[in-house]
């Protein structure tokens, strides 16, 4: 009994550093509880995290990309402000706009 409590544990924290990943909580639980808990572990945590959807609300403290806001560096081709100086990836001189 003390078996399937733990497992059931270990999946549960499984699902929990998943979801705090950016992947289905429910679907690493559900995975986790078939195959094994620290098989789960490990590939959840070699999986890495997963980039934030555009269509997603922004963090705090965090500020969306928008054409009004944001332009593309012509060398690099990343976003930066439009009222940047300077390209903060590659380095380039940029006329603000």
């Amino acid at each position: 009994m003390e078996f399937v409590i733990a497992w059931t544990v270990f999946s549960v924290i499984v699902a929990i550093i998943a979801s705090n990943r950016g992947r289905s909580g429910f679907g690493w639980f559900c995975m986790s509880m078939l195959l094994s808990p620290l098989l789960m572990t490990l590939l959840v945590l070699a999986l890495g995290r997963v980039k934030p959807d555009p269509s997603e609300p922004v963090a705090a403290g965090q500020e969306m990309a928008t054409p009004e806001t944001h332009v593309r560096c012509p060398d690099c081709r990343e976003l930066v402000r439009r009222d940047a100086k300077k390209c903060k990836h590659c380095g380039i001189v940029l006329v603000p706009q």
